[in-house]
């Protein structure tokens, strides 16, 4: 990987959003990229997002898709999800067997400070 100096005028590069409430979270580091991957497939990628009847956005796809993205197996995304959804980070629903989860991605809420 070619690497350079950050000046004033350096422009930043394709990058992915990694929440700060993230980092608090009781979740595997790679449940965290997981989700991550998630995120900017949600907020960015128009080909994989489907809106529900109450106009959520959810996203179908494979384990193996996501897999090959963070370069692990389909078993341990499949364990990150679960773990996502303990934490109550995603909500994934089976529509049909042999067919893809529709997952949705849910956001950390603001909680109001007294």
């Amino acid at each position: 990987m070619k690497t350079d100096y950050i000046t004033s005028s350096t422009t930043m590069p394709l990058s992915l959003a990694f929440p700060r409430s993230l980092l608090a979270a009781d979740v595997r580091f790679t449940a965290k990229e997981v989700y991550v991957i998630l995120l900017d497939m949600a907020l960015n990628s128009e080909a994989d997002i489907h809106t529900d009847e109450q106009g959520r956005r959810y996203l179908a796809f494979f384990n193996k898709t996501i897999a090959e993205v963070i370069d692990r197996t389909p078993t341990t995304v499949a364990q990150s999800l679960r773990e996502l959804e303990d934490a109550g980070l995603v909500e994934k629903k089976l529509i049909a067997r042999n067919a893809p989860y529709h997952v949705y991605v849910k956001l950390p809420t603001v909680e109001d400070k007294p």
